[in-house]
């Protein structure tokens, strides 16, 4: 193959992939919004507090690790908190039913939640909190909604 043929042929390979792959150019730029719609209080006392992880450090409740955290109002036992501004990736949300309204989850003397808890994709709650790559999703797109049923374990 000649040079300019082969010239020739890395612009066309070069082209090909900008039009088949535009995202893979801008996603690192790209931001979108987190909508999480929670559902499943048994009451609408209180508040709720939803906090969004970039990883598994410190998920789900170790609120200093999270990227951003949201205390909103329950309104006949459901919430919707709305993220904006959220760069591309990788994430993991927590939510718990903060009853109380003092910003923390209560919990009994062997560390069992007594108000209630949530994460993203609702995997179950076996023994001790779900891990992140149970619970984590790819935000990729404008908007994306979250659905998460608050559960209570005791």
């Amino acid at each position: 193959m000649s040079s300019v043929a082969h010239l020739v042929f890395l612009v066309r390979v070069a082209m090909a992939a900008v039009l088949l792959f535009p995202c893979a150019l801008f996603a690192q730029d790209e931001r979108g919004a987190l909508v999480v719609e929670i559902t499943g209080f048994r009451n609408s006392d209180g508040q709720v507090g939803v906090l969004l992880f970039p990883g598994e450090e410190g998920f789900p409740m170790d609120h200093r690790q999270a990227v951003k955290k949201i205390f909103a109002g329950i309104d006949r036992n459901a919430s919707r908190v709305r993220f904006e501004n959220i760069p591309y990736g990788i994430y993991g949300v927590s939510v718990f039913h903060d009853e109380n309204a003092d910003g923390k989850l209560k919990k009994n003397f062997f560390g069992i939640p007594r108000e209630g808890i949530g994460v993203s994709r609702n995997p179950a709650i076996r023994f001790g909190p779900p891990r992140f790559k149970e619970a984590n999703f790819t935000l990729d797109s404008n908007e994306q909604r979250l659905a998460i049923t608050i559960r209570y374990l005791q």
